[in-house]
């Protein structure tokens, strides 16, 4: 799943190792997906569309 950073665009949340570049970040963990999710808005992550690869779901 693809996620998006306006606020801050090379955000890096090193409790789930995601950095966003230019803003964006592919995330393939399901858990990595719904943890970021969660994140508070102030940070401005949002899903931007895409899937996990079936590898990393599990499939």
């Amino acid at each position: 799943m693809k996620f998006t950073s306006d606020t801050y665009p090379e955000l890096v949340v090193h409790d789930l190792d995601v950095t966003f570049h230019k803003g964006l970040a592919d995330v393939t963990d399901k858990n990595t997906t719904e943890a970021l999710r969660g994140l508070p808005t102030e940070l401005g992550v949002r899903a931007v569309g895409g899937r996990p690869a079936k590898e990393a779901a599990g499939m």
